[in-house]
């Protein structure tokens, strides 16, 4: 079931009304006098007064109604904007545009510049070093490489958010460069949250790439998204600490196990305040000051050392035991399951868990009972549950895992149900009870089944009964998927609406 359409705001309104009378009203006397020029500063008009927010929004609406151009593009870049996408119209983005970006829009915080791949590494270079504001950054698809990397890690302090997914000239040297400043022998962009590298395929070993991954762990100490498929690569070696030299081809680098000795040290540093602070506001007065210290000295250097790291993907049942000391702050985490039973990790581990995939990527041989006591420990806390590709042997399994997730949002799930040999005479069906099954935040439930011909009758009636408990529970449910349910499913509506009073799942 899809969601009813959003009504329109009276400022979407307006703004499309703007964009379907910008070639005839406002570009008109533009298109005769200014066109050719490229380097005015100002343009006296109704953009510049406009908040730049709408600006931006309106250069989206033309940009995905195919009704932009360079010269709505001359009109629009104002010097008041903080916020600008050029996604919706980067076929138009080319060395001219970014000139006109970097004289007039020097106060950006973010900039969206997907697949603008006209325009080369040394432009992209010279518009962010103009740009020491930026928190957020998008070059997903462009030429950027160590040029302009490493223009981001001296010129931009301030950046939380960088994406470089599908750079292709990204190198293994670029992206040390991003993070460490050569010439200074500084650290850069301390203040880097979330690094997109979907896509990002250095030449050289993949152990060579572990090591730089590893390294940039180290260097960002407030790094907590960081997805690529070598990053359970990185983190074994970061937890077993086998560090080892760069090698020849990152000359300027300092090696793995001095970066490793520097994080420490800070973090040392850090906690080493923090605790001084802490004694001297519980002190008295007359007090004796506390001399400062080597961090080493004060707080001793066998901590071991753990990662901001809040999501994690493709990870391998193997990876779960190493990770859980190293990385405890995670929320968000995919699980890639094999072929032998439940081992020795678990999910206790991270108590922030919010958001959990379990997938089988092969044939289906794990079982959804083997995980219901893992999950029971972190149920109360998942707001988004994904079930992949598991075996479904007992019926009572599935509403048994959903009692135990009260707090869920989102539920999606494909299983494979294995039918039991029941006898010839089949019992008698009950009426379904139709008690509700609690979920009062669940707004998503997916349920794909499959399994070779029919399944048996009682099957299909307990099925349907446990819809009907779930529909019942579920007063927030906007998004209904059932793919595959053999069960009487007119049934299962008439028993959820016609009873008074009636729940409001998937109204609208």
């Amino acid at each position: 079931m899809s969601r009813r359409k959003e009504v329109v705001t009276l400022t979407g309104l307006c703004l499309q009304n703007i964009a379907d009378n910008m070639q005839s009203v406002w570009m008109k006397d533009y298109m005769m006098k200014n066109m050719e020029e490229y380097n005015f500063l100002f343009i006296e008009g109704p953009f510049n007064q406009l908040a730049g927010s709408l600006v931006q929004e309106l250069i989206r609406i033309l940009g995905e109604s195919h009704k932009l151009n360079k010269g709505c593009l001359h009109l629009l870049l104002q010097p008041h904007l903080l916020e600008l996408s050029l996604r919706s119209c980067a076929g138009l983005v080319n060395v001219a545009i970014m000139q006109l970006v970097t004289v007039r829009c020097k106060h950006l915080t973010s900039l969206d510049l997907h697949s603008c791949n006209r325009v080369p590494a040394v432009s992209l270079a010279t518009l962010i070093e103009g740009l020491p504001r930026l928190t957020k950054l998008c070059l997903v698809d462009t030429q950027s490489d160590s040029l302009v990397l490493t223009a981001i890690g001296r010129s931009c302090p301030r950046l939380c958010e960088l994406d470089i997914s599908r750079c292709k000239k990204v190198s293994s040297s670029s992206l040390l460069s991003l993070v460490y400043d050569s010439k200074s022998a500084t650290f850069c962009c301390q203040a880097l949250r979330v690094l997109l590298l979907q896509d990002v395929k250095p030449k050289g070993s993949l152990d060579q790439w572990a090591q730089v991954l590893c390294f940039v762990l180290l260097a960002l100490p407030g790094l907590e998204e960081l997805p690529n498929p070598s990053l359970p690569a990185a983190l074994s070696l970061l937890y077993h600490g086998s560090f080892t030299q760069l090698g020849p081809c990152f000359d300027g680098f300092p090696p793995l196990a001095e970066v490793a000795r520097s994080r420490t040290v800070r973090e040392s540093d850090i906690k080493g305040v923090a605790n001084m602070r802490n004694h001297q506001s519980n002190s008295h007065a007359s007090a004796p000051k506390v001399t400062h210290q080597k961090s080493s000295e004060m707080l001793g250097m066998t901590e071991r050392l753990t990662l901001r790291l809040k999501k994690l993907e493709d990870l391998e049942e193997d990876d779960m035991s190493v990770l859980g000391s190293l990385c405890p702050l995670v929320e968000e985490v995919a699980i890639s399951l094999g072929s032998q039973p439940l081992g020795t990790w678990s999910l206790v581990q991270w108590p922030h868990l919010t958001q959990l995939v379990l997938h089988c990527t092969q044939k289906p041989e794990r079982t959804l009972e083997e995980f219901l006591a893992t999950l029971q420990v972190i149920g109360n806390s998942l707001r988004v549950l994904s079930v992949q590709n598991l075996l479904w042997c007992q019926d009572e399994s599935l509403p048994t895992l959903l009692a135990m997730c009260p707090n869920l949002q989102s539920f999606k799930s494909h299983f494979t149900v294995l039918r039991q040999n029941l006898p010839p005479n089949e019992p008698e069906l009950p009426p379904w009870r139709g008690a509700p099954l609690p979920l009062p935040r669940l707004h998503t439930f997916s349920l794909l089944i499959e399994g070779e011909g029919s399944p048996q009758a009682v099957f299909q009636h307990k099925l349907g009964g446990f819809l009907v408990s779930i529909l019942k529970g579920s007063p927030q449910l906007e998004s209904l998927s059932l793919c595959g349910v053999q069960s009487p499913l007119d049934s299962v509506f008439e028993v959820v609406y016609g009873s008074s009073p009636p729940p409001n799942p998937c109204r609208d």
